[in-house]
């Protein structure tokens, strides 16, 4: 039986898809404005405000079918219906339930979808059979998700708000704590949950041309609400400039031997922070074998997300090349610069004194074997000349073999897996091969591996076929859920 902690880390997964197209529409937005394309800006925000919500309700159904194409279908059919729906229930046309209708949508859909589609019936209605029945249950649900939301809609809208209100009232003390929880997070990979709460349903505004009701830090902040992105600017901070001073303090302080591979995994780590925002390559590096820099990295985590909002500077996104994407509706957004610097020397200095003085079990402190040169991969099964595949054997064998896996996800930079038997993981050895961290919850189980997690996990997938293809004693394949969506 997969665990509660599988079952959410599934859910965190599904949640990131939706984050890929994001972008996108926020720099048609940014384009529109600074070159004077009303059309660009417009459809722009008409994708942020209309359409994001669909994208959650899909990402939930490639997140749990393996991206089963019906699935994605039974979903979007479920939520157009429930939109439509509560529409006209609520009597009101701008009514928006936000990521989280998206989400209930996605998730009650893709239930049934799985249920609906091994309903077998007579012969004369055979075409509606099988996968065929999705759409159609999901469409059904909708229209009950429709009545439901239209109904309770103007009341949780009231309490989102009220929400929205009380964050803004408690100013800087909601956005220190905002800004550590997160971090705190990290390790369970659920952080991305309480973020889309805050960037897709907390607060609203009316837009004053449209009359259109937006929800969201960011999708106001997008869509021109003054008092939006105070709560985000500090993020600049903690995703584009602390990584860099951690790296480089890592780095610095390695074991001679192990410097060079050491630079390199934090080079690559901290570009990966400040280019796309993802921060685990360099956070797992410390984040679980020394609690005092865990510790100082929420603490500053929290400060960032105070100076942003103290300093009043409104700016949206999780990246550097966001920043530029959203510059121009940044108010006091050039405070990011001078902060950036000291950031990353604050960083820097207090990660380089507490290694020096503790010297914690770190990345690049440690003994282990096989950590030395510059990281090759040596002894793993069925390397031949591909390094990949040689990685992938390795981590294959380490995880307990093809027939320890029961599960296998990879989103942006993890190994999600649910394994038979979590004591079998040779920790130990996956960080040889390149893992900064290695999480068990229960039987689930999470390798940080960085970018390059989806192609890792396809490695992963080729070498249990090859396996059971060559006679070896591996299951055929594991359950492979969406391996590329986040």
């Amino acid at each position: 039986m997969r665990t509660r902690a599988a079952f959410f880390q599934r859910v965190s997964a599904s949640l990131m898809i939706p984050l890929t197209f994001l972008p996108f529409p926020a720099v048609l937005v940014a384009l529109g404005t600074v070159l004077g394309l009303g059309p660009l800006e417009q459809a722009g925000l008409e994708l942020l405000r209309d359409w994001v919500p669909l994208f959650f309700a899909m990402g939930i159904a490639v997140g749990f079918t393996q991206g089963d194409g019906m699935a994605v279908l039974s979903a979007a059919a479920g939520y157009l219906t429930m939109i439509a729906v509560a529409v006209g229930v609520a009597g009101d046309p701008a009514l928006n339930v936000g990521a989280l209708g998206g989400i209930a949508a996605g998730a009650l859909c893709t239930w049934l979808y799985g249920r609906a589609s091994r309903v077998r019936l007579p012969e004369f209605l055979a075409l509606f059979s099988g996968k065929r029945m999705g759409p159609i249950a999901a469409a059904l649900a909708g229209v009950g998700l429709g009545y439901f939301f239209g109904l309770i809609w103007p009341a949780f809208y009231a309490a989102i708000y009220g929400l929205g209100q009380w964050i803004y009232a408690a100013g800087g003390t909601g956005a220190f704590v905002y800004g550590g929880i997160l971090r705190l997070l990290i390790p369970t990979g659920l952080h991305h949950i309480l973020m889309q709460l805050v960037d897709y349903q907390l607060g609203a505004w009316t837009d004053p041309t449209t009359g259109q009701v937006v929800v969201g830090e960011y999708l106001r902040f997008l869509s021109g609400d003054p008092a939006a992105g105070r709560l985000l600017s500090g993020f600049f901070l903690t995703l584009g400039f602390g990584p860099l001073g951690a790296a480089l303090a890592i780095a610095h302080e390695a074991r001679p031997e192990q410097r060079r591979r050491v630079s390199g995994m934090m080079l690559s780590g901290a570009l990966t922070a400040m280019v796309v925002g993802i921060t685990e390559p360099v956070e797992f590096a410390f984040i679980f074998a020394s609690p005092l820099l865990l510790a100082l990295h929420v603490l500053l985590s929290a400060v960032a997300s105070f100076l942003g909002y103290a300093l009043d500077i409104h700016l949206g996104g999780y990246a550097l090349p966001m920043m530029l994407i959203n510059w121009h509706r940044q108010q006091n957004g050039w405070l990011l610069l001078p902060l950036g610097v000291l950031w990353t020397l604050l960083y820097y200095v207090t990660f380089r004194l507490i290694i020096r003085w503790r010297r914690p079990p770190i990345l690049g402190q440690s003994g282990e074997a096989g950590e030395g040169g510059d990281g090759a991969v040596a002894g793993a099964p069925g390397a031949g000349s591909d390094p990949l595949q040689a990685q992938a054997a390795g981590i294959l064998a380490a995880l307990g073999g093809p027939s320890n896996i029961r599960s296998l996800t990879a989103c942006m930079t993890r190994l999600r897996l649910e394994l038979n038997t979590p004591d079998a993981v040779d920790a130990a050895r996956l960080r040889e091969l390149g893992a900064t961290g290695v999480v068990r919850t229960g039987d689930a189980v999470q390798v940080v591996m960085g970018p390059r997690a989806g192609d890792i996990a396809r490695a992963i997938e080729e070498e249990v076929a090859r396996t059971a293809g060559g006679g070896g004693r591996g299951n055929p394949s594991p359950n492979r859920r969406g391996q590329d969506e986040t």
